[in-house]
């Protein structure tokens, strides 16, 4: 019995450090591939690109950008996600990280539901997460970037953000957040919920704003429990992308929502608190639907 839990852990050691060798290797030749492209396209040095384009400037290069964000995300998330389950575990990739099966329309459904519930909650928490930091702490100039990125004149600029931001987000960060970060997390903690909270923690924490860390890692969290609930990772990818995907479709059509950060107004608190009630309303007819336990059994 020992010497079966000490091949088990050996065995997730190695495993972890293929799958952060892989992750790690691919995020520096996604930068390294950009930097190659960039120079192809002729483009002028990055930082100087960025810091003109929130004061109106180098707007030519602005789909240039995007198309090189989403070369970069795609070998930060979703390339090094796929190469690592499928050298790994080869036949039983897609079936390790819950993605061999069609998800259930109810599931779909209420994960929707639940997502759709709690965002009136989630924007409260941003307003105050935002109000509770230092001015100092707050990267204003990421801000103007992100604001120059969601301003769209174009129904292609809209397509281009929601595939950058919305597909290719939910796809890849699913994958590896929640297809494998969150599994090998449960294996060493030998616990569901340590797993799905050191995975939010981590999700949030790598998209480097402290200003949006805690709705972030909350949603984190809810999309480990999607999973945890219904044992399918294409249930948090589509929610991920629904959700991402307002996140897009909001600027579009009220484009004076994406500006400074100062100008963001708090969600009443009554209406926060009326999300957040209706949502674990939700979640108990949620977990009512889906008693069978379908996630990774700890032993």
């Amino acid at each position: 019995m020992e010497n079966n839990y000490i091949d088990r852990r050996e065995q997730l050691k190695n495993e972890t450090f293929l799958f952060l060798f892989i992750w790690f290797g691919f995020y520096v030749v996604g930068m390294i591939v950009v930097q190659l492209l960039a120079a192809l396209f002729g483009l002028p040095d990055f930082s100087k690109i960025l810091n003109g384009i929130t004061k109106g400037e180098y707007l030519e290069y602005l789909d240039t950008l995007k198309v090189l964000q989403l070369i970069v995300h795609l070998f930060q998330y979703l390339i090094p996600a796929l190469v690592f389950i499928f050298l790994y575990h080869k036949k039983n990739a897609l079936k390790i990280v819950y993605a061999n099966k069609t998800p259930m329309i109810k599931n779909i459904f209420w994960s929707l539901l639940l997502v759709a519930s709690i965002y009136p909650f989630i924007s409260f928490i941003y307003y105050w997460n935002t109000q509770l930091l230092p001015d100092s702490i707050i990267s204003q100039e990421k801000l103007d970037i992100q604001s120059a990125f969601l301003e769209m004149n174009t129904p292609k600029d809209l397509i281009l953000n929601l595939l950058l931001l919305g597909l290719a987000a939910g796809i890849g960060e699913e994958f590896l957040f929640r297809g494998i970060l969150q599994r090998l997390l449960t294996l060493w903690t030998q616990n569901i919920h340590y797993g799905a909270i050191l995975t939010g923690f981590i999700f949030s924490l790598m998209h480097f704003q402290l200003e949006g860390f805690v709705p972030r890692f909350l949603l984190g969290v809810i999309f480990c429990y999607l999973l945890i609930f219904t044992g399918n990772l294409w249930i948090t990818v589509l929610v991920h992308v629904f959700f991402n995907s307002f996140q897009v479709i909001i600027p579009y059509f009220s484009p004076n929502l994406a500006g400074n950060i100062n100008d963001i107004e708090s969600v009443p608190f009554l209406l926060a608190g009326i999300s957040s009630l209706i949502f674990l309303l939700f979640l108990a007819i949620f977990k009512k639907i889906n008693q069978e336990y379908k996630y990774i059994k700890i032993n």
